[in-house]
């Protein structure tokens, strides 16, 4: 076992000296401009973006709409990836499924189908193996594959698969009641774990050797949601007041929210700086520039405009591309790329609705000429259906994306539910009021006025659910009704 150890040790140790970092992008810019679309084909109803290590190709997952005579609408909705290569434009129609991701030199491409994770070869598409995790999150170090399987820590490559460690009985995961995610490098990984009274604990693992901690300074039950940097192991932990970094010595470093213009959290594409900030009502009408601060956990310094996409809200690990879903009506949506350069921002930054944005009176063409009212509020495709005792629409898409507002509105209630995990509730006109279930933070306050598109939280896994999701559920004067037909 100590061998096998220090083997990956090794493995890890050079896996993270190729990860995405020393790039294109400058080590510490004082400004990202990112404000100009990228001439590049569009990807129309993609959820979720994956960048390439050398930026060059684009993941995205797609929904596509299929006839389902055993649901009550005629219909489902199911998920196709695509790849995109940049330079000439060309989309490619990959596979059935969904979560694409890639192994840092490229030779890998791999997604999730049907609760297995498949790993095919980026030159011929061929298969190249097919896992079990216990756990849907793993963690591509080199060619090889990092993932739990019941109470191992495993390590695939194309020539085997071996255990690295074994778990502490304690706190062998079971998902979705725990959760797990990896930090970039593979050396770390959180297990979180939701209890139905409202108690969520959080730790910190060691991959080599199994060992688990908790993540506590003091105020463990305070933590909504925590999330890896890009590159390294620097960890942001998401308080409702708050904003910390963790560093690979466990220290935290931490801000009041209200330091900042907005709760939106992003980073920068080298992974040192957390950018923080707003993001304009995501409602058909046009792309908007964002205004980001960079914050290392202990100064603010730089800047970034950024677009107001939501999904999955990428940089390309160069720094040239930036890369999300847009609006393109009530339920369309449409992969949008731009490009991105260093310069100088005057002192309120760059903000405003672009005048020269061809598809908005398009977009909003659209919108005025379909009867119903509510935007989908999530990047994510639909899952299941008001029918039976499901009382509302569930939308499934990644931990942490952005979930907007379906319609103008009054924050009524903010707080947990013993089934619904942590919910937002919004009062509309006429007697309607949505509400939002299992998310993991909430980005508004009670008594708020919101608008339709405008970002309310974070999807999350809380309550009983079966994976990351939003369940939707519209009210008529008290009366479930189905938000899809209104």
């Amino acid at each position: 076992m100590r061998a096998l150890a220090a083997a990956l040790a090794v493995v890890l140790g050079s896996a993270s000296s190729a990860l995405p970092g020393a790039r294109a992008y400058a080590a510490d810019p004082d400004v990202v401009r990112c404000e100009e679309r990228a001439d590049l084909p569009r990807i129309e109803h993609v959820t979720v973006a994956k960048w390439s290590p050398d930026g060059t190709r684009l993941a995205a997952t797609r929904i596509t709409t299929v006839p389902d005579p055993t649901n009550i609408t005629g219909w489902d909705e199911r998920l196709v990836v695509d790849v995109m290569d940049v330079p000439s434009g060309a989309i490619r129609e990959w596979e059935s499924g969904q979560r694409p991701d890639w192994s840092p030199p490229g030779t890998y491409l791999s997604f999730w189908y049907r609760g297995l994770f498949l790993i095919e070869r980026l030159s011929d598409a061929r298969l190249m193996g097919v896992i079990d995790p216990t756990i849907p999150e793993v963690r591509w170090i080199g060619d090889q594959v990092i993932y739990i399987s019941k109470d191992e820590i495993r390590l695939w490559s194309y020539r085997g698969d071996n255990v690295i460690t074994k778990i502490d009985s304690d706190f062998v995961p079971k998902y979705p009641k725990d959760d797990v995610a990896w930090s970039a490098d593979g050396e770390r990984f959180t297990l979180t774990r939701y209890d139905l009274a409202g108690d969520i604990s959080h730790w910190v693992g060691t991959t080599a050797t199994g060992r688990i901690e908790p993540l506590d300074d003091g105020a463990q039950g305070d933590i909504l949601y925590t999330e890896w940097s890009p590159v390294g192991k620097t960890l942001l932990v998401r308080y409702a007041d708050r904003i910390a970094l963790r560093d690979d010595a466990g220290t935290l470093k931490a801000s009041p929210l209200r330091a900042f213009a907005g709760r939106m959290h992003g980073w920068t594409p080298d992974g040192k700086r957390l950018l923080v900030g707003p993001v304009s009502p995501i409602a058909p009408g046009g792309t908007v520039i964002d205004r980001f601060v960079g914050w290392d956990g202990e100064t603010a310094s730089g800047a970034a405009t950024l677009p107001n996409l939501f999904g999955s809200r990428a940089f390309s690990p160069d720094g040239r591309y930036f890369a999300g879903t847009a609006r393109t009506g009530l339920y369309g949506m449409e992969l949008e790329i731009f490009r991105c350069t260093q310069g100088t921002l005057d002192a309120t930054g760059s903000s405003g609705a672009r005048p020269d944005d061809a598809a908005a009176k398009e977009w909003n063409d659209r919108v005025a000429a379909d009867p119903r009212r509510f935007v989908r509020p999530v990047a994510g495709f639909i899952s299941d259906l008001v029918q039976g005792s499901h009382t509302g629409i569930d939308v499934a898409a990644p931990q942490g994306t952005l979930v907007t507002a379906d319609d103008d509105g009054v924050v009524t209630l903010i707080g947990w539910h013993p089934a619904g995990g942590e919910r937002v509730c919004v009062q509309h006109l006429r007697g309607l009021e949505s509400c939002f279930y299992h998310l993991s933070y909430p980005l508004v306050s009670t008594g708020q006025r919101v608008v339709r598109g405008q970002p309310i939280a974070g999807v999350g896994l809380t309550g009983i659910t079966t994976g990351p999701h939003v369940h939707w559920e519209v009210k008529f004067l008290g009366r479930v009704v189905d938000p899809l037909e209104r």
